[in-house]
């Protein structure tokens, strides 16, 4: 316990100040004990990220909700699409009138939860635009307003839907269009093909 001289300073003696030697006569004003920081594991260990309650000890699972204090934590999925202009598909195509763009500069777009869009916006005020806009030039012409949907679905995975796009849409190395309105589920490195040379590629981070 310490006592606080008439000049304000702390001191450990009850009869001088042991700072500035003033005499503490009659002085009774004292400090409070200095609290100890709470070192107890459940302390040092935090509360449950998952609920918030305290941690009992080295419990490995919380009394309030059940979450495994040893479990690592959960990694978010990350699922990207990769633009490109496919030399292959246009040769293998050879649609008249196109010409292939040698300067094609790849293009990355992260896909967001729910429903990504492909297509190409008219450039109208108000318009509703896909979230994959390949309107910007050079334009793939084979590509329709809304060709196309990559839906990132809550449990991590990717499915391809095609929209009644008037060309259709191939994955990997099958030239046969899928299916129109079936969803297509997609591993990562799968290539979808549209257009006259477009191929955008999905990559799960």
């Amino acid at each position: 316990m310490s006592i606080v001289c008439p000049s304000g300073h702390e001191s450990h003696t009850a009869d001088y100040c042991d700072q500035c030697g003033a005499p503490i006569a009659g002085a009774t004003k004292t400090l409070p004990p200095v609290e100890e920081a709470d070192t107890s594991p459940a302390a040092r260990r935090g509360p449950c990220p998952a609920c918030g309650a305290p941690r009992s000890g080295d419990d490995r699972y919380c009394e309030g909700c059940g979450y495994d204090f040893l479990s690592p934590p959960p990694v978010a999925t990350r699922w990207e699409a990769i633009v490109t202009a496919d030399r292959a598909q246009f040769d293998r195509l050879a649609v008249a009138g196109v010409t292939f763009p040698a300067d094609y500069a790849e293009r990355r777009c992260v896909l967001t939860d729910g429903e990504n869009r492909i297509g190409r916006s008219r450039g109208h005020p108000g318009e509703d635009r896909p979230e994959i806009d390949l309107a910007a030039p050079p334009v793939d012409p084979g590509i329709s307003r809304l060709h196309a949907v990559l839906e990132r679905r809550g449990d991590g995975d990717c499915v391809l839907r095609d929209l009644g796009s008037t060309n259709g849409t191939a994955v990997n190395s099958d030239p046969t269009p899928i299916a129109p309105n079936t969803d297509v589920p997609l591993g990562d490195g799968d290539r979808i093909h549209l257009g006259a040379w477009t191929t955008i590629t999905v990559r799960r981070r």
